[in-house]
């Protein structure tokens, strides 16, 4: 394909991309991209490496790195760049998650690690704390036992290689040592094994470098001291070029180990420019309004947006309703949501319920509520390691082919995962794998398409499915499916969800509608509504008990109120109850801890306090 100019380059689709964003996109320089909820921050990353793909600017053979946070994040933004830019020019675009690039780097130059951190190939992935601190109790009782349990994770996570100066540096080189033994690894020392290869190996070093002449770093407020340590030794002092995106007005995640300082470290051992974009593409003009007067005088910041011109000036709500008890609460907002499905046609998808966090206490009585009588509602946190799965979406794909006539996007989708599994693949090959999958496809329809299957029969269906695309190949290529436990885990996880869910309609498509959630109104934390959107926000609880550590951490807590606010497009409503039932009986509600937030609402002149009964 002849490189198009890079003066005659447009944004792919016809957006158009406001000023400072199109220079990001066609520069080649160390950006610091600051940009607030709706700026289209991910998007601005996909039409980049457009540019740069298309005009040769990432010259060939070098390639452009993508770091995110989610794999869905990641999965998005390779799917975006391969839709606009191609098949043949998206294969130098590598989208990842931290995780699954220090687990790439870690597995192909395991042989670079010195005998101290000897590791054979096939390890397994300890996937949560409570399994490291098991190997310190085992090895010293009275250190586990005496010591706080954070500390003793600070203690084992930090950079290689280790000291000898105290005991507690010995007792780690202990258990770092018998899980090196025994192939036992968390997700943080698989990053810190990848950060030694790079500090202790510069031809290493210098190769990953030249292979990547751009790095893509999104959701930047929320890298973590690891993350970040990690980076810096892979690129730091490179020619390659960086772009970070971010806004600190979401810095939510500093309790999980986020930098504080990570923007102001980024501009100056990059020597990153820092580049505002202004434009809010989500949010209707009176949302816009409000989530500037909070940016400005709760937050402290004065990056302030501007609305898209396609909304109309008077768009926009926000109420804060009061209730006496979450009785009435529950049942008038029932009636409430009732009726903008029913008169105003808002599909279900598109309402979210958002809570701060005990998701069980503020709304599990009101999702059984809104089940009992006629409205669909779920914890969207039960499902999310289902629905953010590759492995798990190109299975329900494949079977929405199977057994629905239109299955719309289902088999492109379910090719798609299969061609990322075979990369090494030309395009005569992939014609062929795609006949081939055409034709699997046939013979399950001959041999399943019909009702009444039992349970076994339906995890039978869904082994087939795997076994098409291969196990082992799924698990090379998925970092996070090398635990065969967590392999069988989430495959497990959406085995059962859907027999259960077809057992009950005995109706497979139904059943696969019900697994993805459709006409179903989600119910989540803030935490897990990061990066999405709704037309319409109703977040329960806006009272002293959800914000329980606002007196400890007020900063990250302003910023997750305005986390759930700037979901909304049009219409966001906060509800306070005078009484709430917790997990120590009821008590009562108070907004005396975040007055402050409740001032701030009153005074932008654009929310409506209001009493309802």
């Amino acid at each position: 394909m002849k490189p198009i100019k890079t003066d005659e380059w447009i944004p792919a689709d016809g957006l158009e991309l406001e000023k400072n964003a199109h220079n990001v996109a066609t520069e080649v320089k160390n950006s610091l991209v600051v940009a607030g909820p709706g700026a289209g921050k991910t998007e601005l990353l996909a039409q980049k490496a457009c540019f740069l793909l298309q005009t040769n600017t990432c010259r060939y053979p070098h390639k452009i790195l993508a770091i995110s946070f989610k794999r869905d994040a990641a999965s998005n933004l390779k799917e975006r760049v391969r839709l606009r830019c191609g098949d043949e020019l998206s294969k130098r675009f590598d989208s990842l998650t931290f995780d699954s690039f220090a687990k790439q780097i870690l597995d192909r130059f395991l042989s670079a690690l010195p005998d101290t951190f000897r590791l054979v190939p096939e390890y397994d992935i300890l996937l949560n704390e409570k399994s490291v601190l098991e190997y310190y109790r085992a090895e010293d009782i009275d250190f586990y036992g005496s010591t706080n349990k954070d500390k003793i994770i600070k203690l084992h996570n930090v950079q290689l290689p280790f000291s000898k100066d105290s005991s507690e540096e010995v007792l780690k080189g202990k258990v770092w040592s018998r899980m090196m033994r025994e192939s036992k690894l968390s997700f943080i020392m698989v990053m810190r094994l990848a950060e030694y290869i790079m500090v202790s190996n510069p031809k290493i070093r210098s190769y990953l470098q030249q292979t990547y002449q751009f790095v893509f770093l999104d959701e930047f407020q929320d890298t973590t001291e690891i993350q970040y340590d990690f980076f810096k030794s892979c690129f730091l002092g490179s020619s390659s070029f960086f772009t970070a995106v971010g806004d600190d007005k979401q810095r939510i995640m500093i309790w999980a180990g986020a930098r504080k300082t990570v923007f102001e470290d980024f501009i100056n051992e990059m020597g990153a420019e820092r580049i505002p974009l202004n434009m809010n593409f989500r949010c209707a003009p009176r949302l816009v309004t409000l989530l500037n007067h909070l940016t400005k005088h709760l937050l402290g910041k004065d990056d302030l947006a501007l609305p898209s011109p396609k909304w109309r000036e008077d768009q926009g709500e926000c109420q804060v309703w009061i209730f006496e008890n979450p009785e009435s609460e529950m049942e008038i907002l029932f009636k409430d949501i009732q009726k903008w499905i029913n008169e105003d046609g808002i599909d279900p998808r598109c309402i979210c319920i958002l809570v701060k966090q005990q998701l069980d206490v503020y709304a599990g009585e009101l999702i059984d509520f809104f089940n009992q009588n006629g409205i669909k509602a779920r914890d969207e946190n039960v499902l999310q390691d289902v629905l953010t799965q590759e492995l798990c979406n190109y299975v329900i794909d494949t079977l929405y082919v199977i057994f629905k006539n239109k299955s719309g996007n289902a088999k492109e989708n379910a090719f798609n995962f299969l061609r990322n599994l075979h990369t090494e693949l030309e395009d005569e090959q992939l014609l062929k794998l795609e006949i081939a999958l055409s034709g699997f496809i046939k013979g399950l329809r001959e041999k399943w398409n019909k009702n009444g299957l039992s349970e076994d029969q339906v995890k039978s269906l869904i082994d087939e499915i795997i076994e098409f695309a291969g196990i082992d190949r799924i698990r090379a290529n998925y970092p996070h499916y090398k635990n065969i436990v967590e392999f069988n885990r989430i495959l497990g996880l959406l085995k059962a969800e859907l027999i259960k869910d077809y057992l009950s309609v005995n109706d497979m498509c139904e059943a696969l509608d019900m697994v993805m959630g459709k006409d179903t109104i989600p119910v989540m934390t803030i935490h897990k509504s990061k990066g999405l959107e709704y037309h319409t926000v109703v977040f329960i609880g806006l009272e002293d008990g959800a914000f329980w550590s606002f007196d400890r951490q007020p900063d990250e807590d302003k910023c997750a109120f305005f986390v759930a606010l700037s979901r909304a497009k049009e219409k966001v409503m906060f509800t306070l109850s005078k009484k709430r039932t917790g997990r120590f009986g009821e008590q009562k509600q108070s907004i005396n801890k975040i007055k402050v937030i409740f001032d701030e609402l009153q005074k932008s002149g654009i929310v409506q306090i209001v009493q309802r009964k």
